[in-house]
């Protein structure tokens, strides 16, 4: 057999954990065989799939579907029984934990509610070894979903160092740029950033906010922007990823995440690891999380989370002290 591990999915090849992921395998001389396939619809998936795989099954004894691959688990089970392969699932997130606890999508006494929790649970069974992002999400995913603690590993998000990395930037010399890119989900705790910016408008009129993204709460927080009445936020739409360094370095301050989630005190956002990576200043909700890898960084700085007076008086404070 090589060494080699067989990539199983249809995940976002350029993604910042897959990117990370190939390029350790590959500086340890491990081949990666990428079995991706880019159709519509499960069946269609598995189809494609099962052909891919079928050419790669007597390089490696090792298997490891990919974010998102929930659904794809029962087929990579499957697959590996005979000849006999390691399977790894790439869970990163819980399905239920995500749509439910945290996004609010339905209830737990929605009937979905259990279909997505025994998704997650069954597919995690299936694995030999399941993969997290963080120390915090580990614990969650044993306890919750009943998993041995030697099957289910860490494996930390990190950017893509090709794409975000330090270089002098102009900024603004007249104003303090606070920037926030995301997808606007709950954990993110866009509200406190809006009532942050409205509790600074009259006392620091120098500080400016950009908020980035669309998503779930997007038309919520430009309704509660307009009813605070907040003139020193702007809402720009998605940019690509490879726009988004010049963005980062072109702020004086970036944020990370707020939420009063669960899920917000397990989880490293991207954004926080994007603006180390580009040696910028990073702001965020201090949670057991950022602890695992974040213990003494200059650039790092963290407050209370869902709380927009603890946001404002930390964004006002670092106003005066970076340069």
């Amino acid at each position: 057999m090589k060494n080699a591990v067989i990539t199983f999915g249809y995940h976002d090849q350029s993604a910042p954990r897959h990117w990370n992921m190939v390029r350790k395998w590959k500086a340890h001389g491990t081949q990666v065989l990428e079995c991706h396939t880019t159709k519509k619809g499960l069946i269609g998936k598995y189809t494609d799939l099962t052909g891919q795989f079928r050419q790669y099954k007597k390089d490696t004894d090792t298997v490891l579907v990919t974010f998102p691959g929930h659904y794809l688990m029962p087929l990579a089970w499957f697959l590996t029984r005979f000849p006999r392969k390691r399977l790894v699932f790439d869970a990163f997130i819980s399905l239920s934990d995500t749509l439910v606890s945290d996004r609010g999508k339905v209830s737990w006494v929605h009937p979905y509610a259990w279909f997505l929790y025994l998704v997650d649970f069954f597919s995690c069974h299936m694995a030999d070894e399941v993969l997290v992002d963080t120390k915090a999400h580990r614990d969650f995913f044993i306890h919750r979903f009943k998993l041995r603690s030697t099957r289910v590993k860490v494996v930390y998000l990190g950017a893509r160092t090709d794409v975000f990395f330090p270089q002098k930037t102009e900024k603004n010399p007249n104003r303090f740029d606070v920037l926030f890119y995301g997808t606007y989900i709950p954990l993110q705790g866009i509200e406190y950033i809006i009532g942050a910016a409205s509790l600074l408008q009259g006392t620091h009129p120098h500080i400016q906010f950009t908020l980035i993204g669309s998503g779930q709460t997007y038309k919520h927080m430009r309704t509660l922007a307009e009813r605070k009445d907040v003139h020193n936020v702007a809402f720009q739409k998605r940019v690509p990823l490879t726009e988004l360094p010049e963005r980062i370095r072109g702020a004086h301050l970036n944020l990370g995440v707020f939420g009063i989630s669960e899920k917000t005190k397990r989880v490293i956002p991207h954004k926080v690891y994007d603006a180390l990576a580009c040696g910028m200043h990073v702001l965020t909700a201090d949670t057991p999380a950022i602890h695992e890898q974040f213990q003494d960084n200059e650039h790092l700085h963290l407050c209370r989370a869902g709380s927009a007076t603890a946001l404002a008086e930390s964004i006002a404070r670092l106003s005066t002290e970076i340069q």
